[in-house]
């Protein structure tokens, strides 16, 4: 259980860097969005109406952070069982309780995962205010 959580932590550490630097780097002359016009085609999107994407795609921070929280979780689950060979639910052997636990462990990994991205967009080496 120890090198499950070990794994955890340094995946919800990993996914916080990686949403941090996919933030920046579609913020205003960045590289993602001189490449993908990304900025334009939230504007785009905008205009249209797609308030959903607009904000996964960068215009709310706690949604883009939540979004890719979750694209993470489900790497996070299949990297767990196929690479490591262990997950929450191992030695649970009846079907509710296997749900039970995996919603609640789901629940737990987006919810600290989606924060811990939120503070390293917002507040980690930023500049004080």
């Amino acid at each position: 259980m120890l090198i499950f959580l070990l794994y955890t932590i340094i995946g919800w550490i990993a996914n916080a860097c990686l949403v941090k630097l996919l933030f920046v780097s579609i913020q205003p002359g960045q590289w993602i969005d001189k490449l993908l016009n990304w900025q334009k085609r939230l504007q785009e999107w905008d205009k249209q109406g797609k308030i959903g994407i607009v904000k996964i795609g960068g215009y709310c921070e706690i949604c883009f952070s939540h979004f890719l929280t979750f694209i993470a979780f489900w790497c996070y689950m299949l990297f767990m069982k196929i690479a490591v060979g262990q997950w929450i639910t191992d030695d649970v052997h009846s079907t509710p309780q296997i749900i039970l636990i995996n919603a609640i462990w789901y629940l737990v990994y987006v919810s600290i995962g989606t924060n811990l991205s939120l503070y390293f967009i917002s507040k980690l080496f930023s500049p004080k205010q």
